[in-house]
């Protein structure tokens, strides 16, 4: 009997143990969101300095800086199309103080074989800008001025026209998809990030290029490059001379969030904090202007659920038309 009482007392004394130690981490979790944050935090842009999602992410972080009270700091981690930051992220401790300044190459990364994770592997708080400015363009001195002289020239020399990618990446999906439309076939080949193509593009190397309208503007202002249609269903209001690709008979759109995420595991509480914050600096003048003047295209929130639903819409479409994604 009295060793029935002791294994008795025994069990009730572990599961006592047990629910304090799990009554004391949620104390601490809850702690630790009341206060954060009280420390520095990083924002890791998987690319290098100098292009869209690296100024995006610095214009969002200085104005972080001013609402949560703390510095923000951009590291660039670059490689894998983006996939060797995104890992160091999902690897650091989900505590809010690390987070992933990505868009939705980090789905094709996956659908591709360069990674084997994508969104599900984070804790997606906030996009601020949703890039629906995208255009596809030539060379000033190829005489093409639309679409219809673009799918003209290329079914004239099938498999000749040059057309730039990120092989693997958005740009390289988009490509494939006109192919389909337009019934035309393009040699598609990997010339780097957006600045590399635009070098290319410049110097001949390449016929055809796809960025969004922002990274290729000088080149539109200095009249290099002729834009040949902007990748959505309506005009975009800071550049409203330049026709759409579905005003031209393509049913052929585009769009990317750029967003921010935490490790898979960080408190709900700390990133609908994040989450608010955001909303905050999307809302502001002076950060709406700087990205406007800067890629133009307008800042757009999409708070945590939505943006997650688009992530899991965006990476099935990508997963059912991999052959449109993979080389």
């Amino acid at each position: 009997m009295k060793k029935i009482a002791s294994l008795f007392m025994a069990t009730a004394l572990t599961i006592f143990i047990a629910g304090c130690d799990n009554n004391s981490k949620n104390a601490d979790a809850s702690k630790s969101a009341d206060i954060w944050p009280n420390k520095n935090i990083t924002i890791i842009v998987p690319f290098n300095a100098g292009g869209d999602t690296d100024f995006h992410a610095r214009n969002l972080s200085s104005h972080l800086e001013k609402e949560l009270g703390v510095t923000v700091i951009v590291n660039n981690v670059s490689g894998a199309n983006g996939n060797a930051g995104m890992r160091q992220v999902i690897n650091a401790k989900p505590d809010g103080y690390t987070a992933l300044f990505f868009h939705e190459s980090m789905l094709t990364n996956k659908v591709v074989g360069l990674a084997n994770q994508a969104h599900e592997a984070l804790s997606p708080i906030a996009a601020t800008i949703v890039d629906d400015s995208y255009v596809i363009a030539v060379n000033a001195n190829s005489n093409m001025k639309n679409l219809d002289d673009l799918v003209a020239e290329a079914k004239k020399r099938p498999g000749e026209l040059i057309y730039a990618s990120s092989v693997g990446g958005y740009s390289y999906y988009l490509g494939r998809v006109f192919e389909q439309l337009a019934g035309v076939d393009f040699n598609i080949v990997d010339a780097g990030g957006g600045t590399d193509r635009n070098a290319a593009l410049l110097a001949g190397k390449i016929d055809i290029n796809v960025n969004p309208y922002g990274v290729m503007k000088s080149y539109f202002d200095s009249g290099d490059f002729i834009p040949l249609a902007v990748i959505n269903e309506n005009r975009n209001k800071l550049f409203p001379d330049v026709l759409t690709a579905k005003e031209q008979g393509y049913d052929w759109l585009a769009e990317r969030y750029y967003f921010l995420s935490f490790p898979k595991g960080a408190d709900n509480e700390i990133v609908t904090k994040m989450a608010a914050a955001i909303k905050k600096v999307t809302e502001q003048p002076d950060f709406q202007k700087k990205t406007e003047d800067a890629y133009s295209v307008s800042p757009t929130f999409v708070g945590t659920q939505d943006l997650i639903k688009h992530l899991d819409s965006t990476l099935q479409t990508f997963e059912e038309n991999k052959d449109l994604v993979n080389n």
